[in-house]
């Protein structure tokens, strides 16, 4: 695998989907070749209140039951939880509610 990067939702390439998360080197070419066509019901206003909880203790109610860790990323798509080392991508349509763990 490639070199990861971390994106945090500067400006550093227009072809990235904002948040904060890791990616390999390839992703901004795959974006940029494929322009890939998809919807997503961004909420704007709760992703920006997620990534306000960014490497805090978090617990994740979801439609399969409760994680409790600590958020390590937050995309457009989903959010990672990071528990006892390992990381969770959890889609936000499964998501009821999170808080301070």
């Amino acid at each position: 695998m490639d070199e990861m990067n971390n994106h945090r939702g500067e400006k550093e390439s227009e072809s990235l989907p904002p948040g904060v998360y890791v990616y390999t080197s390839e992703l901004p070419e795959m974006m940029e070749k494929n322009q890939p066509s998809y919807s997503i019901n961004l909420e704007p206003v709760w992703l920006n209140h997620l990534l306000m909880h960014l490497n805090k203790d978090l617990q994740v109610v979801t439609v399969s039951g409760t994680l409790e860790g600590k958020l390590t990323g937050a995309a457009v798509d989903h959010l990672q939880l990071t528990v006892q080392g390992i990381d969770y991508h959890i889609r936000y349509p499964h998501v009821v509610y999170f808080r301070k763990a």
